[in-house]
């Protein structure tokens, strides 16, 4: 199979198993939360922290539905480089904010 061909169902395989980790990361949130938190840590800490996760999963939801339209309706599906640059940023990890999949999924749905 050419790569050119194998892009649309390597782009729907990561855009499902991104819908599965941010599920999975909902399901285990207070686990997420207090893994981030000192060992001694105040109910407002918690409170705060809890509250930035799930408004970062929020954004993550709402991007990747943005992003799941334009794929099922064909709008983006049969573009090469917007799925290359899609897989792209579902799959790596940057170390700077501007790098971040949520400023590059903005960009690519």
């Amino acid at each position: 199979m050419p790569v050119v061909n194998s892009l649309v169902p390597s782009r729907f395989l990561t855009l499902v198993a991104h819908l599965v980790i941010v599920i999975t990361i909902f399901w285990s949130r207070e686990n997420n939360v207090l893994a981030c938190l000192p060992p001694t840590y105040t109910m407002e800490e918690y409170s705060s922290r809890d509250t930035e996760m799930v408004v970062a999963l929020s954004v993550t939801l709402g991007l990747f539905a943005v992003e799941l339209a334009g794929f099922l309706s064909g709008v983006s599906m049969f573009n090469n480089t917007q799925s290359l640059l899609c897989i792209l940023s579902v799959n790596s990890i940057y170390p700077s904010w501007w790098h971040s999949p949520y400023v590059i999924q903005s960009f690519c749905s």
